[in-house]
């Protein structure tokens, strides 16, 4: 898959007459492509079969819309990024639906509230971090990628308390802030010197395998 997607970027930037680093561009987004459509598709087979599949969409998307403001560590491998996104967002799906409890609910508001003032700190500190295919090198974009990281993380803020609100008629809303909640964790965990080492381990073991 990884091969497929930079013969067609190869193929694009000699069509359009691409220098070979905007052809590199070409073929790193095309494979960041690839990876979320098989990422999503294997998602929503494990999503649908275990009964969980609508928190395991909430997490699948918020995680990708805030990462492209905040940016963060990922694995160098195609697979390895696939097996540890199906994975850990298939986990957190899984607890996002099965381990909510009625009587626990003001500690799940509590463990949000918390959850979402880390966020604003490490975005404040962290964010954006690049990678080495795609550097972000003006000072102009770096600050627009911070203000659109906090205006995501408003938006999700409001999201949770608006499902936590909801959630005191169907108990299912609470599950869906959990996510949400799970989702701005993870991503901003991936900003963190623990998510770039987790990853190289992550990138070691696929070598091993």
């Amino acid at each position: 898959m990884e091969r497929l997607a930079k013969n067609i970027a190869v193929n694009i930037g000699e069509n359009l007459q691409y220098s070979t680093e905007k052809t590199a561009v070409v073929a790193y987004g095309l494979i960041a492509i690839f990876q979320m459509f098989i990422i999503f598709f294997i998602l929503s087979i494990i999503g649908f079969m275990g009964g969980f599949w609508i928190e395991g969409t909430i997490i699948f998307f918020f995680v990708g819309l805030l990462r492209k403001s905040v940016g963060g560590a990922h694995s160098k491998t195609f697979f390895g990024c696939v097996i540890y996104s199906v994975l850990f967002i298939s986990l957190m799906a899984f607890l996002s639906h099965y381990f909510i409890n009625p009587n626990l609910l003001y500690y799940y508001i509590a463990l949000s509230g918390l959850s979402f003032s880390f966020s604003y700190l490490v975005v404040y500190k962290k964010a954006p971090v690049d990678s080495p295919n795609k550097p972000i090198r003006k000072e102009k974009k770096i600050k627009r990628l911070r203000i659109n990281a906090f205006v995501t993380l408003t938006i999700y803020f409001i999201a949770v308390a608006v499902l936590y609100y909801l959630s005191k008629k169907d108990l299912r809303f609470s599950g869906y802030a959990i996510s949400v909640t799970m989702a701005v964790l993870w991503q901003i965990f991936m900003l963190t010197e623990s998510g770039h080492k987790f990853m190289q381990v992550i990138d070691r073991k696929m070598v091993d395998f």
